[in-house]
């Protein structure tokens, strides 16, 4: 089985990232839909003095799943929540998409590789604010074995 993970789709974020990337998200979100196939959300939470804060998902996210995981850490792999969901679907393939390219979806993607899950990054659906930085990331990201879509 495969699985989408849908990572910081949130609406503090998405301003800083091309206008219609949140369309094509929904594409490769409605792709999984049509497949049948899990898709997870992940939302970056913050650490106050005496609570945690999450901002909400972009308004016009398409949110077709009761799958969503809140992390702390770059990598949504630091959440003990997520191997489980995915061993009690079989899924062995990871698609990765969302924000931001060079930070929590490269530290997922390079997670995932070293978890033994077979990783692909589709370009076409990341957000990267440093298109230089993603290019050397991505290189580096092959290296490990994960997949790179354009």
């Amino acid at each position: 089985m495969k699985a989408l993970l849908v990572i910081d789709v949130q609406k503090e974020y998405m301003e800083k990232y091309e206008d219609n990337l949140l369309s094509k998200i929904n594409q490769r979100i409605q792709h999984f839909i049509d497949n049948q196939e899990l898709v997870i959300y992940v939302k970056n939470i913050r650490k106050l003095r005496s609570s945690t804060m999450s901002y909400e998902f972009a308004d016009g996210l398409n949110v077709c799943s009761p799958y969503v995981i809140y992390k702390e850490n770059a990598s949504v792999f630091s959440v003990n929540e997520l191997p489980n969901i995915l061993s009690q679907n079989s899924v062995s393939k990871i698609e990765i998409i969302g924000i931001d390219g060079n930070s929590c979806v490269a530290s997922s993607a390079a997670e995932g590789c070293k978890l033994g899950y077979e990783v692909i990054l589709p370009c076409k659906y990341i957000g990267v604010q440093n298109s230089e930085r993603f290019c050397k990331k991505k290189e580096d990201l092959a290296k490990i074995g994960v997949v790179i879509l354009p």
